[in-house]
């Protein structure tokens, strides 16, 4: 049994030496010994002030970044609250002038406000159909009773005359108030209207019946006030609704009674009954 000087061998293999010896190197090139002591060398120096430079120029870019940024938030923040408000006021204005346009405007309607609007008022398709208990075939019965009372079924109490207190609310032109009435009283146009149509068939029914005491008292410039101003109403409506061949003419007449078509009215019902709530007197007549 042979004996042997016991050795170390190198459990790190050549690299470690390698790795030593490199580590050494990069540590001799950022320092030099100088009396003894190990200083910066001056290319250390200079990388350290050129990232000093550069971390301070980082930081000015950083803050003007920040500032601008601000800035910027705060025109974008004044131009959407700008934006806002003048689509606001757009709105406002486009309210205020479609309000202005629709009493202006609206058909069969009234243009200072009082009355209400054609938008709230509800529409009917109805049929025009004869209905003999306001004018009957024997014209002598236009002055009974029955008669009579068909037609005052037609017109609200206090006959459309109405009261409001005052008139600066209304859009202009407004018309004179009536005198003889309390402050701000006026009449509405389908309740003249009406009366002006019952005027003349009154007259009609007097001069057919011989019955001369049936005449109104006024005079003939009544009749002739009331052919014109339902002469211009019925232009003012303007209704063109189709109509057919006539059914109830007697033989041997051709042409259209109207009496097929069918039209777009407002629902009277309801501008009765607001006529009447808003009536200046109780008086039933026409």
């Amino acid at each position: 049994m042979s004996t042997h000087s016991p050795k170390y061998h190198d459990l790190h293999g050549p690299q470690a030496h390698t790795d030593d010896n490199t580590s050494q190197t990069d540590l001799d090139s950022d320092y030099q010994e100088e009396d003894g002591k190990l200083a910066w060398t001056d290319d250390t120096i200079r990388d350290t002030s050129h990232t000093s430079r550069r971390r301070a120029r980082a930081r000015r870019i950083r803050t003007a970044v920040s500032i601008f940024r601000g800035l910027f938030d705060t025109i974008i923040l004044i131009t959407i609250v700008y934006l806002l408000l003048e689509r606001r006021n757009i709105q406002q204005h486009d309210m205020s002038a479609s309000t202005e346009k629709e009493h202006e405007h609206q058909l069969g309607g009234d243009i200072t406000g009082f009355a209400p609007r054609s938008t709230s008022v509800s529409q009917k398709i109805k049929k025009f159909s004869p209905n003999p208990s306001f004018i009957p075939t024997n014209l002598t019965s236009f002055f009974t009773p029955s008669t009579t009372q068909a037609w005052l079924s037609l017109v609200p109490r206090g006959l459309g005359y109405i009261h409001t207190q005052n008139t600066s609310h209304l859009h202009p032109p407004v018309p004179v108030p009536l005198a003889g009435y309390p402050p701000s009283t006026f009449t509405t146009s389908v309740t003249h209207q009406l009366h002006c149509l019952h005027a003349i068939i009154g007259v009609v029914a007097a001069l057919a019946t011989n019955d001369t005491s049936r005449l109104p008292p006024e005079g003939p410039w009544h009749v002739a006030h009331c052919f014109d101003y339902l002469r211009q109403s019925i232009l003012c409506c303007g209704d063109v609704a189709l109509e057919g061949q006539q059914t109830t003419f007697p033989d041997g007449f051709v042409g259209s009674d109207g009496w097929d078509s069918h039209h777009v009215c407002r629902d009277y019902d309801e501008v009765k009954e607001y006529l009447e709530r808003n009536r200046a007197g109780d008086d039933l007549w026409i």
